[in-house]
């Protein structure tokens, strides 16, 4: 069995190569040209790392028929709503225009090919609620030039399926973490800080509103989530993943506290705040579940090992 990843040297990008050269597959992936491999390095002598701009389309379409994979898992994006308002144009370029090619790739060379598309809770926007259910038929109202661009991914996925007969799966993740997720996230970003006062002999910590809950779930059961709809999700449909657990942001600001023996003040900046940002939501995972899925790391477990690799990182 042949994968090919493409982003496969981001953050979930390097767990779901682990996990699938465990299954036995053979792994290969794009890497963006100019983008660091460090996630990687444990792993990187069993992959096949092609240097790939997905919108390069005649490059694309040669890479994938001579690779010729049996699964595609689509990661490759720009991931931050941030950049999305700074650049609409860029966000579209990479995350819609790309996918379209590599799904019109698909089309012509790898009609046979298992793609899932990894696209985003973010497609829910204004309908998220912490009264509402949110489900895969639940409206997709984006906020962001970032979700949009990932409801047109999820809406593509079904269309190709659909018209085209291709085998897509779309995957809808909410908040992951783990060790390597860059620090532009809420998780590392206080651990990265916690582990520069631990160094230091303690200090102050900002962050942004802690009266907020979110689900969060490991990165290595997401990645175990979209193997297992490569493996039996129905084609043309949505997926979402998640815990299915409410947390508090101010408990785990706690917990992660609570593991450094050092002074550590916690200031709320409100500069840190997000505009219009949802106190709570939820959400039903039971349509994965139902596949088989069940998230298996504990929250704490994951917080421990993400100070962990933030110490490290620290003391290089």
């Amino acid at each position: 069995m042949k994968a090919f990843i493409t982003g496969i040297n981001g953050f979930a990008g390097s767990y779901l190569a682990e996990a699938l050269l465990k299954s036995g597959r053979q792994v290969a992936g794009s890497v963006q040209p100019g983008t660091p491999l460090d996630n990687l390095a444990a792993i990187e002598t069993q992959l096949k790392l092609i240097p790939l701009d997905l919108n390069d389309s005649s490059a694309l379409e040669k890479i994938l028929a001579a690779e010729a994979p049996d699964e595609i898992y689509h990661l490759a994006a720009v991931s931050s709503v941030k950049d999305s308002l700074d650049d609409p144009r860029q966000c579209f370029i990479v995350n819609v225009l790309g996918s379209l090619n590599l799904l019109e790739a698909v089309r012509h060379h790898l009609p046979k090919t298992t793609v899932v598309l990894v696209t985003s809770s973010e497609i829910y926007g204004e309908a998220l609620s912490d009264k509402v259910l949110t489900s895969e038929s639940s409206p997709i109202i984006p906020k962001s030039p970032y979700a949009v661009s990932k409801a047109a991914l999820d809406q593509l996925g079904r269309v190709y399926a659909k018209t085209y007969g291709l085998r897509v799966v779309m995957a809808r993740p909410f908040s992951h973490t783990g060790p390597r997720q860059t620090p532009t996230f809420f998780v590392p970003t206080v651990a990265k800080q916690i582990a520069e006062l631990e160094k230091s002999g303690g200090g102050e910590i900002k962050v942004g509103n802690l009266e907020i809950y979110r689900d969060f779930t490991d990165v290595r059961d997401v990645v175990d989530a979209y193997i297992l709809l490569a493996e039996k999700g129905k084609s043309g449909e949505a997926y979402i993943i998640c815990r299915g657990e409410n947390q508090y942001l101010k408990k785990i600001v706690a917990r992660l506290t609570e593991l450094v023996k050092v002074p550590i003040k916690v200031t709320v900046d409100p500069d840190r705040f997000r505009k219009a940002d949802l106190i709570s939501m939820k959400i039903d995972n039971r349509k994965l579940k139902d596949l088989g899925w069940m998230p298996r790391r504990p929250l704490d477990a994951t917080l421990v090992e993400i100070l962990q690799f933030w110490r490290e990182k620290v003391a290089q």
